[in-house]
């Protein structure tokens, strides 16, 4: 903006000659002003509100949209085994309650999650010992230690026919605790079919692999072979059933089968 003065000395007839003098070079042309306001005042106190209004919107999966603009306070609710932390600078932590999730779960492993080479051909799961705690399904029976998958004490798991599954046994704990699958947790049969090892326990590369099939037990159990109740149940979603009771007429189960069998046979036996 150019400078007008005039000096105290200076006579009323100068004053008004230098202010009249001033143009929209000085302030500006108040017909280019880009709002509804006809002055400068006006204008300036317009986009101070637009300015303020300024925010964003959020929408949920059902489209309802809420609107957060200056002076709104976003409020982050924690729910059941959830928690919500507001902490300088600027930040908002959201966790699970316990650290994480809860034990005895299913994990869908579906053949192509937590691949360690990218191949799609196999599904890595990390396996480590640790002590056990209240968590541990066989919590006070067999060992005191007991196995994790991918972090979780001795899950529930399932898996599918037609995928193959690597638990990996690299990680040092593992060191005498060679894993493998059975009939039954007190491990009275193996289940060796499409079962490989490689390696030795603890150390790198070592892994005990399985092949699922529609021929692979409905129930598995994944143990230690060195000790008792480390790990926990195995549910496959194949074609092959075993230890199955009926009940009769009188309400007393009847055991036809220890091993895989046909449906067919137990319907033929009434």
């Amino acid at each position: 903006m150019a400078i007008r003065s005039v000096a105290t000395t200076d006579t009323l007839e100068t004053f008004r000659t230098t202010f009249n003098s001033l143009t929209a070079t000085d302030i500006g042309d108040v017909a280019s002003l880009g709002t509804t306001a006809t002055s400068v005042v006006g204008a300036i106190n317009e986009i101070n509100t637009s300015v303020a209004a300024t925010g964003f919107n959020l929408e949920d999966d059902s489209s309802t949209v809420q609107s957060i603009v200056a002076g709104n306070t976003l409020k982050v609710s924690s729910g059941s085994g959830i928690s919500a932390i507001v902490s300088a600078t600027d930040t908002l932590t959201i966790s699970l309650a316990g650290g994480g999730i809860s034990q005895n779960v299913y994990f869908d492993n579906i053949g192509v999650q937590h691949n360690a080479d990218g191949s799609n051909t196999y599904t890595g799961i990390e396996v480590k010992v640790v002590s056990k705690t209240s968590a541990h399904i066989y919590q006070g029976t067999g060992s005191s230690n007991g196995y994790t998958i991918d972090g979780v004490e001795s899950p529930f798991l399932e898996l599918k026919p037609g995928n193959t599954y690597r638990f990996d046994q690299a990680d040092s704990s593992n060191g005498g605790h060679p894993l493998l699958f059975y009939y039954d947790p007190g491990k009275t049969t193996q289940f060796t079919t499409g079962v490989t090892t490689n390696g030795t326990p603890g150390s790198a590369g070592a892994y005990t692999q399985i092949v699922v099939a529609d021929t692979t037990p409905h129930i598995l159990y994944y143990q230690c072979s060195n000790h008792g109740y480390m790990g926990s149940r195995i549910g496959v979603n194949s074609k092959t059933l075993q230890d199955i009771s009926f009940v009769d007429s009188t309400g007393t189960a009847q055991v036809f089968a220890t091993r895989p069998f046909a449906i067919a046979q137990a319907v033929a036996l009434g």
